[in-house]
């Protein structure tokens, strides 16, 4: 409780510095080099944009709940042991610099950055999470938001390989439906067992304009039809009283 009360005394000196009376009013607060091993909250920064408090002896970070409008965090130097649940909500995030302190676990802290989607500049180095095996991988493909991660530029070659290593199977999706790359066949035919359908087709004498086709397929359903040759029969068919019953052929079918 102590500390907090230092910390608190810190900040309003360094405001009365600055000549500033009320702290909705602030965008950048400087607290560097004042070995503070805790801050107390910064609710009251609701125009809070730059925080520097790097180079003290800060265990968590706990003190940036209320504050959403915050983009730069420069936290370097401390001791901090893990941010989880604690910067989340910063959606609007550019530059957090958390380098030498003392992280251990890379999937929480990148599960606490994943989501940023402003994040562009981050600095990990001289943590003991930097020293694990694809570290600098597992960040770009986790944070892909990142431009600058350790004061170097990500390039297109790293994110293609991050992915690459763990996102195997996404990969093999992208590629395969890339212009170009899959070719679309055809399903095959399946071919029935068996002689091919023989097609026949005969010249009706009674009826000299029509022609029947007989088709014949291996275990087909027997099936018959009849046919009138209509032009031959004209009008007086359909009028005449004593009309002579006209030739029909019936085509049986099996």
């Amino acid at each position: 409780a102590v500390v907090s009360t230092q910390s608190t005394g810190e900040i309003g000196v360094q405001l009365m510095r600055q000549g500033i009376r009320c702290s909705t009013n602030v965008y950048e607060l400087y607290l560097a080099n004042n070995a503070f091993t805790d801050v107390p909250c910064l609710k009251d920064y609701k125009a809070l944009h730059v925080l520097w408090l790097n180079n003290n002896k800060i265990f968590k970070v706990d003190f940036l709940k209320m504050n959403y409008q915050v983009t730069e965090l420069y936290l370097q130097q401390n001791m901090i042991i893990s941010i989880e649940g604690s910067l989340k909500h910063l959606a609007c995030l550019q530059v957090l610099m958390l380098h030498a302190n003392q992280l251990t676990c890379s999937s929480s802290t990148v599960k606490e950055l994943r989501h940023m989607l402003s994040l562009h500049t981050l600095n990990l180095f001289g943590n003991p999470i930097a020293q694990e095996e694809s570290y600098r991988f597992y960040v770009i493909h986790n944070i892909p938001s990142l431009k600058l991660l350790d004061r170097q530029s990500v390039t297109y070659t790293e994110t293609a390989a991050a992915r690459r290593l763990f996102a195997p199977q996404v990969v093999r999706i992208q590629d395969s439906i890339k212009f170009g790359r899959r070719e679309f066949k055809a399903p095959p035919i399946l071919k029935k067992e068996g002689k091919p359908s023989k097609v026949k087709y005969i010249q009706v004498e009674q009826f000299p304009h029509s022609s029947v086709v007989l088709s014949s397929r291996k275990k087909s359903t027997p099936m018959s039809y009849s046919l009138f040759d209509w032009e031959t029969l004209g009008n007086e068919f359909l009028f005449s009283k004593t009309r002579s019953p006209p030739n029909k052929l019936t085509v049986s079918i099996s």
